[in-house]
């Protein structure tokens, strides 16, 4: 239980809790989980020999073997653990969530509120149960602001994350079909994110995206947990906001800053994020020259350069983490507004969309078809599609591999290409980004 968890770990000198043997640290405390392909007990041994001061067991006699805790559920346990350490954390705890845009909004809510105070945020994109238990047993008690990022696949997913957290404050960024698979429609993946507001604190405040198709659906939820509904967008805000191709300029009082550096998916995450500040009357201008810095997360649509060759230097945008119909079309409608040059497109699978997975892709034609790409590749079975469909108007190759891709891609670019890349995580093309950076990247 709770009291002999929080008895034995009073024992020992624990500097982190870990669950996998293979990046476990001096002095971690070692909780042996059982997954579907794999055993913690099985590691055991290592964690000991790595330098674990403890291990949390669900096997007697490992716990004597090693002088553990032995617990019914191990998993259980570190929940136990993560809610100790949330339930003495007496700062400000905002929980985000939305099929798109969710780590991009939590690393830059990070970045903003580390100038009002100390800020812990989720490492990397830890938003299922064990990563937020894990993320919360890293949370400094004396820190003033922490940032999780919650997501979700299926439902009562993120209703178990909300009563973990137990936000102060919550962000639902979008509704959109990601995740399809899991889900008979849009509808139950829009009530399965309302499922964030069951652990929101008393009096607790919920931003919602006025702009999204959801919001009526998502706020008469959310009124049955508080009146303090506040809605961002470019529909209607609490700023007052000019908009001009993908150019927006926010304005509040003695307050004005203009986002013409960032995609219009992330200037309207960053609204939701200006929202939260000015409800707790912090001071926005303190904020103003981080803001003009920030950019978007790794794998999320950020750039850098790439010399191929001697006389072959390109631009590469790494929007390949994950893709949806949403995201996908947003991305594209960006490119379109924001620049005029002739881009090289490679285009992945969007996957888990379940049975009209071919009807989502076959949506995307006229997007790329406006866009007018100098050329379009495309990567695995559904994609085809796209080239299959613009083949006659564009300039088309597909590959049945990212591994055929990589043979080729010297052939497919040219010296001053801008070449943007996007598809589900699966696909391998983040990782295909992430190799031609360290290989080429000029460091910029």
């Amino acid at each position: 239980g709770k009291d002999l968890t929080t008895q034995f770990l009073s024992k020992k000198k624990i500097t982190g809790i870990s669950i996998d043997s293979r990046s476990i640290k001096q002095n971690d405390l070692f909780i042996a989980i059982k997954g579907q392909n794999y055993d913690g007990h099985d590691f055991l041994e290592e964690a000991v020999q790595k330098g674990a001061s403890g291990v949390i067991v669900s096997c007697k006699d490992s716990a004597r073997k090693y002088y553990g805790l032995f617990v019914k559920n191990t998993y259980v346990a570190l929940i136990n653990i993560a809610e100790f350490s949330r339930n003495r954390f007496k700062g400000k705890i905002i929980g985000i969530t939305g099929s798109n845009g969710k780590t991009t909004t939590k690393d830059m809510a990070k970045t903003i509120f580390s100038e009002f105070g100390k800020t812990f945020a989720t490492p990397g994109n830890n938003n299922n149960i064990i990563g937020l238990s894990l993320s919360l047993t890293k949370l400094p008690y004396n820190f003033n602001y922490c940032i999780l990022e919650l997501g979700m696949s299926k439902k009562n997913e993120l209703k178990q994350l909300s009563l973990i957290a137990k936000p102060d404050l919550i962000i639902i960024s979008n509704v959109s079909n990601n995740h399809l698979e899991n889900f008979e429609s849009e509808e139950d993946i829009a009530l399965a994110k309302s499922e964030i507001f069951h652990g929101l604190k008393k009096n607790g405040q919920i931003i919602l995206n006025y702009d999204n198709k959801w919001f009526n659906f998502l706020k008469k939820i959310a009124l049955n947990y508080t009146d303090k509904i506040i809605p961002f967008g470019i529909k209607k805000s609490i700023f007052t906001i000019f908009q001009e191709k993908n150019s927006f300029l926010i304005e509040s009082e003695n307050f004005q800053i203009n986002l013409n550096h960032l995609p219009q998916h992330l200037a309207l995450n960053i609204i939701s994020i200006l929202t939260i500040i000015k409800y707790l009357k912090l001071d926005l201008n303190k904020i103003k020259e981080k803001i003009k810095y920030l950019s978007p997360s790794d794998g999320r649509g950020n750039q850098f350069k790439l010399r191929i060759a001697a006389n072959k230097t390109i631009t590469l945008i790494n929007d390949a983490y994950n893709s949806s119909p949403y995201s996908l079309k947003a991305s594209l409608t960006n490119l379109y507004i924001n620049n005029s040059n002739k881009y090289v497109l490679i285009i992945g699978d969007m996957l888990e969309l379940g049975p009209n997975s071919y009807s989502f892709h076959k949506k995307i034609v006229p997007f790329v078809k406006k866009l007018n790409p100098k050329t379009l590749c495309t990567i695995g079975n559904l994609s085809k599609i796209l080239s299959d469909n613009l083949k006659n108007n564009i300039i088309c190759k597909h590959f049945k591999n990212v591994k055929l891709l990589e043979t080729n891609f010297d052939k497919l670019v040219h010296n001053n290409d801008t070449v943007f890349v996007k598809g589900s995580n699966s696909t391998g093309l983040y990782e295909f980004c992430k190799k031609l950076e360290k290989k080429y990247a000029l460091g910029e």
